[in-house]
């Protein structure tokens, strides 16, 4: 029986694409600007509609929680049809939505709005496999680090909206322009990616059955402790960007402009620019060892929020974490290619372990709040999670027996080579 993990290996490995890398990196930022949206809206939406402030927190909730569950589904795709394919009609189906945003009235409508544009967070499952497919190992760390730095389109989305509801879009509807403005764009970048990219020439996994590659969810344990270990580290992104606005907002009464211009996008902006570091680490050092000190450091940052001495402490608290989690995502993101060779498939089980963290701790986060009229247990069960991560990479539990590929590969070899000639 074929190893599900190393049954559809490559020859050789392709020396990169940087116009790949870089088309994919701003579709990447684009969708993450489509996901912002509602995360900048939902402030305004207390205001205009009444919304109280657990209503918002699980609107801005639902965006996590649909690229949770098309993740799978799209890292499957891409491994099965190719990135270029995958990401253009991913941009495409995206601007539907966009253009009905402008008719949507009511809660409940803009509960289904939230919960579609959510499509544009699974972005990052099929750039990522798009970019590691055009890499060498030597090099992915830093390639998928590069292109994770397409988290800063969260900023973009949440500073783009906010800016044109003040200062551009006047009028009691004028606000809703801000939807077929995202939708040509949307619609452009596909255009670019279909007539710019390219698959890899030596892509051998289009002849790769489903059932080949649904089988790598088989095989072991470090299937799913990759999918944990980015829970909390790109989760500390899906989950602040969607719950920030609105605790400042509610905890700290930062007001809604504020909130959404000011103090959340720099959480994102940091995430971005750690990506590229920890990517660059994990290239020439020990993953596990990295990610022991950034978890650890965590765990402890993730206590003092939880603590909410004052709102400059809690800043801290939160810009700390992102940098962090920014840089140990990337670090993640590199144990994917490492241990595996369906990487769409893995990693479109990892974006979903990180999108559903963003939705179930602005969940747990907005209970507290409403069984508890505070946020304190909310923030004690992150740091919870933190710790687990931290025991993960510590312990190497689950790892200790699982070699990665090159090793697979090296040992292959010796057999064939050890054989004696018929």
């Amino acid at each position: 029986m074929k190893n599900p993990v190393i049954a559809a290996d490559v020859t050789a490995e392709p020396s990169g694409n940087s116009r790949v890398l870089w088309i994919s990196s701003l579709a990447f930022a684009l969708g993450f600007a489509v996901w912002g949206m509602f995360a900048a809206l939902a402030p305004f939406l207390i205001k205009w509609y009444d919304f109280s402030a657990t209503q918002v927190l699980v609107l801005t909730a639902m965006e996590p929680f649909f690229a949770a569950a098309v993740s799978i589904p799209l890292g499957v795709l891409t491994d099965k049809f190719g990135g270029r394919s995958v990401f253009t009609l991913l941009l495409l189906s995206v601007t539907l939505p966009l253009l009905l945003g402008y008719f949507a009235q009511g809660y409940y409508a803009f509960l289904a709005l939230g919960t579609l544009l959510g499509l544009g967070g699974a972005s990052f499952v099929v750039g990522n496999a798009h970019v590691a497919s055009w890499y060498p190992k030597s090099k992915q760390g830093t390639a998928l680090g590069i292109f994770g730095m397409g988290n800063v389109g969260i900023t973009v989305g949440m500073v783009t909206v906010t800016f044109l509801i003040t200062r551009v879009l006047s009028g009691p509807d004028g606000w809703r322009l801000i939807f077929p403005i995202f939708a040509v764009a949307t619609l452009l970048m596909a255009l670019v990616y279909w007539f710019f990219t390219s698959d890899p020439p030596n892509r051998k996994l289009k002849n790769t059955s489903l059932r080949e590659i649904f089988a790598v969810y088989r095989s072991g344990a470090v299937v799913w402790l990759v999918p944990y270990l980015y829970w909390v580290s790109f989760g500390t992104l899906t989950f602040f960007a969607s719950a920030m606005p609105i605790y400042l907002l509610d905890q700290w009464h930062v007001d809604a402009i504020r909130a959404s211009m000011m103090y959340t996008p720099p959480l994102v902006i940091c995430v971005a620019i750690a990506r590229p570091m920890g990517g660059w680490l994990s290239d020439r050092y020990d993953t596990f060892k990295i990610l022991s000190w950034m978890f650890g450091i965590m765990v402890v940052l993730a206590l003092l929020m939880a603590m909410q001495i004052s709102l400059p402490v809690e800043l801290f608290a939160m810009y700390g974490l992102a940098l962090l989690s920014g840089a140990a995502a990337a670090a993640v993101i590199k144990l994917i290619p490492m241990y595996f060779v369906h990487v769409g498939a893995v990693s479109g089980l990892a974006k979903a372990a990180g999108a559903a963290c963003g939705f179930t701790m602005t969940i747990i986060l907005a209970t507290s709040k409403e069984l508890l009229g505070g946020y304190t247990l909310g923030f004690a069960i992150w740091a919870l999670m933190n710790a687990a991560a931290l025991y993960i990479v510590l312990s190497r539990v689950g790892f200790r027996n699982t070699k990665p590929l090159a090793e697979q590969r090296s040992r292959s070899e010796e057999i064939l080579t050890a054989r004696p000639s018929v």
